[in-house]
């Protein structure tokens, strides 16, 4: 699914985690035909729906139980913005792994898109598991088995040929969207790679126990 693309969407999954907010932005692309306001709505919502139930069967396996999924959420961002489409989580979608007892761990994710250069690759800090799959600061094998679960979830239903949505999952540069000349056709390319890291990391917008 080449450019030029029909849209370009921006999707979230947004939780909790020991009382702030822990929020994945992860960008799209399509190139459905939308007819009508309507038929936008519809696409955006399938985003957002596809992406909560990878967040419920896949990333919620992966986390501490101190984390909450709140919602997944999916706006377009090109040609112009639109309103977002919201999908709220059930009830009670919380982590399965043992406590944390800091907010600004993570688990690192890298994207690759087959090109070269910063340009070309993205990251995705997701919630941390629990202290007790970590040791020496490296994820127990289950807690990387599962984050690998949650990955290709988002494979199957975003990446490639075989992609079973109509949404493209890919790496926004905003230096060159934003940069004289600019477009979303030139700073958006598809993905080709998610991978897991298996040594912790650290997300410093986190802002609890950062400091002021």
């Amino acid at each position: 699914m080449p450019a030029p693309w029909v849209a370009g969407a921006q999707a979230r999954i947004v939780g909790e985690l020991h009382g702030s907010q822990c929020i994945n932005v992860v960008h799209f692309a399509t190139n459905t035909a939308i007819s009508d306001n309507e038929a936008l709505v519809n696409l955006l919502l399938a985003l957002a729906e596809a992406m909560l139930e990878c967040a419920i069967e896949g990333l919620l396996p992966a986390v501490t139980a101190d984390y909450r999924l709140v919602q997944c959420d999916a706006k377009r961002i090109a040609p112009d913005v639109s309103d977002p489409v919201i999908a709220t989580a059930p009830v009670n979608s919380v982590g399965t792994l043992g406590p944390t007892s800091v907010s600004f761990a993570a688990s690192l994710v890298n994207v690759r898109t087959g090109g070269g250069g910063r340009r070309g690759r993205g990251r995705m800090f997701l919630p941390p598991p629990g202290e007790a799959q970590i040791t020496n600061s490296v994820m127990d094998s289950g807690t990387q088995t599962a984050i690998t679960e949650f990955l290709t979830c988002l494979a199957g239903k975003f990446i490639g040929s075989g992609a079973t949505t109509a949404w493209r999952m890919g790496v926004l540069s905003q230096t060159i969207l934003h940069g004289t000349g600019g477009t979303f056709d030139g700073a958006f390319r598809e993905a080709t790679q998610l991978s897991p890291v298996p040594t912790l990391a650290v997300m410093r917008s986190r802002k609890k126990g950062q400091g002021s």
